[in-house]
């Protein structure tokens, strides 16, 4: 009784760098309240003993685009505008929930919106095929502290880290994904987004098999000036990326899900208007910039 008192004073008290925690929630099982007081009260983490996915998967795509008008694309596939992709290609990705995608940066760590909550008991890794994949339980939510604080723009700091019971095996089917850095996010740059989104906005429903698509990333004065007013007030935090007369999006079921370029995290899906509309690009949340919480809440060595 005495460990899960102490365990649950930390998570419901925790501060991340200067920012005041009111309250963190999860299911608080013996393993992982065990683990997390080993991890946040002795700060002792054990030295990384496994490969980013960067270091083992070479190939990547071009890293820079011009065709942000272009026309000339197949979308004859979807996550929007994507094509299948075998989860080999993508071993970060998971699913959080039924809902909502996610990303493994450690074995026992994933990264997700918050604006996907932190309702889910589970998440889902390592297989292509979502119906095959594996459920690992989820014994704690960190949202962070600022989500959902700001007047002036929504989805301002929407991340969310859940940590899981047992740790994710290390195998080319699942495997943690590094987080990059702020010269990453720069504008034309390709960057992969995946997941098990529906194909088309509201018309359609969850897929079985992942797929994956490449889309620039957007100046920010560019995006901010679109004439839909929803990008206006993007943040800091914040980044457009796709393409001008649309044609490949991120969409519903792929919030959460991460955005990637040089094979490390560097965005993640969190809002949008519709999927793949001309002159609406897919918002992400910039992943480096909450690299301080993620540090201050795993103690990882990021």
């Amino acid at each position: 009784m005495r460990v899960y008192c102490l365990v649950l004073a930390c998570l419901v008290t925790l501060a991340c760098g200067e920012q005041n925690v009111t309250e963190y929630r999860g299911i608080l099982t013996p393993d992982c309240t065990m683990g997390y007081f080993r991890i946040y009260v002795t700060r002792r983490v054990p030295p990384r003993t496994y490969f980013y996915a960067h270091e083992v998967i070479k190939h990547q795509p071009p890293a820079t685009s011009n065709a942000e008008n272009s026309t000339d694309v197949d979308i004859k596939f979807r996550i929007v505008g994507g094509s299948i992709v075998p989860i080999t290609e993508v071993p970060y990705q998971v699913l959080y929930g039924r809902y909502c995608g996610g990303s493994l940066i450690a074995p026992r760590w994933v990264i997700t919106a918050a604006h996907c909550k932190d309702r889910e008991e589970y998440v889902l890794a390592g297989s292509t095929q979502r119906s095959r994949a594996k459920k690992y339980k989820i014994c704690a939510h960190f949202i962070h502290p600022l989500w959902n604080t700001s007047k002036s723009a929504s989805h301002d700091y929407d991340f969310q880290l859940v940590l899981l019971e047992t740790p994710v095996p290390v195998t080319p089917s699942s495997m943690p994904i590094a987080i990059g850095s702020y010269d990453d996010i720069r504008p034309g740059r390709m960057m992969a987004i995946s997941g098990w989104g529906h194909l088309r906005f509201k018309k359609s429903r969850m897929q079985d098999l992942v797929r994956r698509a490449y889309v620039p990333v957007m100046a920010d004065d560019v995006c901010r000036t679109l004439p839909n007013g929803f990008f206006k007030n993007i943040t800091s935090r914040m980044f457009c990326a796709g393409f001008l007369n649309g044609t490949k999006d991120s969409c519903q079921g792929d919030s959460g899900g991460p955005g990637v370029i040089d094979g490390k995290l560097v965005g993640m899906v969190s809002f949008g208007v519709g999927c793949a509309m001309p002159n609406q690009p897919g918002v992400y949340s910039k992943v480096p910039a909450a690299r301080d919480w993620i540090r201050a809440v795993t103690a990882l060595p990021l």
